[in-house]
């Protein structure tokens, strides 16, 4: 159990020593806010969609389609729990902090450090279930999300269905069903962009943090109230709850990981895009990814001893 333990807690150290290395790139002066902005671009547009085909193009013959529909059942459950309980805190907050604080219980970073931790801890295998979660978690974030930013405005769904990641589950799917592995002179490319996705979202979360004044970690009480109910509460009742449907080790261990991860970075874009408080989504975008190398562990722990797995 204790070579368990310290497996975890050496994958989540390994991943903020990136992030580390972001910091310091910004503090040097290395990466510029436009460098941040054109690497948070090639992540989304190219790496992770990568990732997602590569994890899919795969021979991998114990993912069912079973496994599959539970793994789509369970991101759908998280996000529902999630509006939910954000419906019972922050009602007497100004509506600008309201939305995204209410946003930010919801949403977590499934991609930049949900699926890092997930190739790290579970593998190929749990990077497919990933996949499913972030293709919900896109669906949730341009409906619910985009309406709770924008006081109700409906949100374009062409940008849903042309997202990067269900782009990379409308090519990835279908090689995962017919078994087809794509030929050596795509797959190189694709798997060589999909190596990227851990050290460059970690170096672009490192960048994001190194911009938020120290000062302003402390300055909001509420922040932290937020990160309990984010990085807490809602993975713990996620985690109660999925437990009922007796999903097998890596399906749980995924969805716990993607559930427990800190506050995604769509919440400081929507805060800005619809004249929401973005100072204060970029805040806690800050705080709950540097309280998440305590938090996200934990959980994974849990879920792997309910498993049998630790």
């Amino acid at each position: 159990m204790v070579t368990s333990i310290l497996t975890v807690v050496l994958k989540v150290a390994e991943l903020f020593l990136m992030i580390g290395v972001g910091v310091i790139c910004v503090k040097a002066g290395m990466i510029t806010r436009r460098g941040v902005s054109q690497l948070t671009s090639l992540l989304l547009y190219i790496v992770a969609p990568s990732l997602i085909v590569s994890s899919l193009a795969t021979d991998e013959s114990a993912i069912s389609l079973d496994k599959l529909a539970l793994s789509f059942g369970l991101a759908v459950l998280a996000h529902v729990l999630g509006i939910v309980l954000s419906w019972l805190f922050f009602r007497r907050e100004p509506e600008s902090r309201r939305c995204v604080f209410r946003f930010a219980m919801v949403y977590s970073n499934t991609g930049f450090m949900g699926m890092p931790l997930v190739q790290a801890v579970v593998g190929e295998e749990g990077v497919v279930y990933a996949s499913i979660f972030m293709a919900v978690f896109n669906v949730f974030a341009w409906t619910h999300g985009y309406g709770l930013m924008s006081g109700g405005q409906r949100s374009n769904w062409k940008k849903i269905l042309l997202n990067p990641g269900i782009i990379g589950l409308v090519i990835g799917l279908p090689l995962f069903f017919l078994r087809c592995p794509l030929p050596e002179l795509l797959a190189v490319p694709v798997d060589s962009f999909a190596a990227l996705n851990t050290p460059l979202a970690m170096v672009v979360i490192g960048c994001n943090i190194a911009r938020v004044p120290l000062r302003e970690f402390v300055s909001d009480r509420k922040i932290f109230w937020l990160s309990a109910l984010r990085l807490l509460l809602v993975p713990a009742v996620f985690f109660a709850v999925s437990t009922l449907f007796q999903p097998e080790a890596v399906l749980l261990t995924t969805c716990v990981i993607q559930a427990s991860a800190p506050v995604a970075a769509n919440t400081v874009l929507f805060a800005t895009q619809f004249g929401a408080d973005d100072r204060l989504a970029a805040r806690i975008v800050a705080v709950t990814t540097l309280l998440s190398i305590v938090t996200m562990p934990l959980f994974v722990l849990v879920a792997q001893a309910f498993t049998g797995t630790l």
